[in-house]
């Protein structure tokens, strides 16, 4: 039977482990960046000066910048992690942490808030982070730090994905955040192609890893699949599942 095509689009940091992932379970990968972290070195030196009791970390890359340039920021303080990965990333440098039940910012806020409740807590994220949870304010004393930019890439690897897309050489595109999607989608508006891209997109299985993402992506008018679990694994099994039901690929 026929190889499935996935095209992968996350940090470049995290692609070889998903694709080799994907590769084991049977799948070809198209895997591109659209976005990349640069540091925010005027916000890490605010760090130094933080009060704060809790810390919210909502990203393995706000985590791994943080082991990597300023590890001490976790002595004394309680952690909130968005997610498994997040919390695997913290755990491995010995530092364990809490994560909501559903792997997002929504949850974070609806799941801590009251053990949240008159605590000073600090959110150490990017520049592009979800909002609701800065609706802690109504129940803590809030910092948010923005310790790093996100910054959309648009150069020959992308517009090859976007055409890859179009073309039709592609059997599912799995998005990873909200920015990846804006990305994806100046890069078609610059090549000319949006309007076909985002029938293409409709076209073929759509995952988007959680709730902010799907909502961008419908937002261009794609409809999107979603996981259980809004993690690279619960994609993966999504993925499988879909296949198995469609008798592309043999497992």
């Amino acid at each position: 039977m026929r190889t499935f095509t996935v095209a992968l689009f996350r940090p470049a940091e995290y692609l070889e482990e998903t694709r080799r992932v994907m590769e084991e379970k049977g799948f070809e990968v198209l895997a591109t960046p659209f976005i990349a972290a640069e540091v925010d070195e005027k916000a890490l030196r605010e760090l130094g000066r933080l009060d704060a009791e809790v810390l919210i970390i909502t990203s393995q890359t706000a985590a791994s910048i943080l082991l990597e340039r300023m590890p001490e920021i976790f002595e004394g303080r309680g952690v909130i992690a968005i997610g498994k990965k997040t919390a695997d990333v913290l755990r491995k440098a010995g530092i364990e942490s809490k994560i909501p039940p559903k792997f997002d910012s929504a949850s974070i806020y609806a799941h801590f808030r009251d053990e949240l409740k008159g605590r000073k807590v600090a959110i150490l994220r990017s520049d592009k982070g979800n909002e609701v949870l800065l609706k802690l304010k109504e129940f803590v004393e809030l910092q948010e730090i923005q310790i790093y930019r996100i910054v959309k890439l648009k150069g020959e690897e992308q517009k090859r994905a976007v055409k890859a897309v179009v073309n039709g050489e592609i059997d599912a595109a799995v998005f990873s955040s909200r920015m990846m999607v804006q990305a994806f989608m100046e890069v078609a508006e610059e090549l000319d192609v949006k309007d076909e891209a985002i029938r293409s997109l409709n076209g073929i299985v759509t995952i988007a890893i959680g709730p902010p993402t799907r909502d961008e992506l419908s937002s261009y008018g794609v409809e999107a699949l979603m996981p259980e679990e809004y993690t690279f694994d619960g994609v993966v099994s999504l993925l499988e599942d879909l296949v198995r039901v469609k008798g592309n690929q043999q497992f």
